[in-house]
């Protein structure tokens, strides 16, 4: 039986930054390692993920957004810009007509087909595909190099700096079992491939299948109960009484203990600089935990 899942999933499932201005323009290094030489600072932009458009946003470029592919909501400007597709198809035909003098593209989402077709026109594309923490702030720099803004570099190294306060602040906190439920019907979770389990990693928590060979492994009931988690996470999109089902196993620590948690994945699932947004939502969510588990 073939089950849709929610649009928030889909938008989940690097070299150091080379960028110089040459005589003959821009030249920098995107996700995939290739080498992108532009002429002149990028003034018609097209990105084809939502978070491409919000890491634009962020670095003061959102006036130079053409185009966009749906679910590009965040910030709520982005919600006026012409719509070319979603992240798995957009319209070709429409692109070319816009003139983009750069297109954003997600490496791990975009089809690569009309990409090369794009490149094959004379459209530079930058691959996008944050996979580590210190990719984004790689990004933000990348773009900036780009589009020429230097608010691209104050925005990246506010990232690492609050990204490295988090990481002092809960390094020696005792570890906890953590399963994330992404999804229920079918049972999902994620493996280290995916940029939650760094965050579970960064609040002092063990992602128990992060050796899962899948990115995105689903799951019957009796391999999250054989590895007794003791706190369960999930996202706002998954229906109320979620919880319900781990609580018919009272044996199980999370359900023991009542430590189930509803965490934002808007800001979970996108890698811009709202993830330590998230990160600071979970990190606090599993102190309350050891808060419960570890009383003093």
């Amino acid at each position: 039986m073939r089950f849709k899942l929610p649009a928030f999933i889909l938008l989940i499932c690097s070299p150091l930054l080379l960028a110089s201005a040459t005589e003959a323009g821009i030249s920098v290094t995107d996700n995939r390692g290739r080498v992108i030489d532009i002429a002149q600072p990028a003034r018609r932009v097209i990105a084809l993920a939502p978070h491409i458009t919000e890491n634009l946003f962020a670095i003061g470029a959102g006036d130079y957004v053409i185009g966009v592919v749906s679910h590009s909501d965040y910030p709520a400007a982005a919600l006026n810009i012409p719509v070319v597709g979603d992240s798995q198809s957009f319209n070709l035909e429409a692109m070319i007509a816009m003139k983009p003098d750069l297109v954003v593209a997600w490496a791990g989402g975009n089809p690569q087909l009309p990409l090369q077709r794009l490149e094959q026109m004379g459209v530079p594309v930058y691959y996008s595909d944050p996979k580590v923490f210190s990719d984004i702030p790689y990004n933000l720099r990348a773009l900036g190099q780009l589009l020429e803004l230097p608010q691209a570099e104050d925005q990246a190294v506010l990232f690492e700096r609050r990204l490295a306060a988090l990481q002092q602040r809960y390094a020696d906190r005792s570890k906890l079992r953590v399963f994330y439920q992404l999804w229920h019907q079918p049972l999902m979770t994620v493996n280290h491939s995916q940029m939650i389990d760094q965050v579970i990693r960064l609040c002092g928590g063990e992602n128990l299948f992060a050796g899962h060979r899948e990115a995105i492994p689903r799951l019957g009931v009796e391999s999250v109960l054989l590895t007794n988690p003791q706190v369960i996470l999930t996202g706002e999109g998954v229906p109320d009484g979620w919880q319900q089902s781990w609580q018919d196993w009272p044996d199980l620590a999370a359900s023991r203990d009542n430590q189930f948690y509803r965490l934002n994945e808007d800001l979970l699932y996108r890698p811009t600089m709202r993830l330590l947004d998230g990160a600071q939502q979970m990190c606090e969510a599993l102190q309350q935990a050891r808060v419960t588990i570890y009383p003093q």
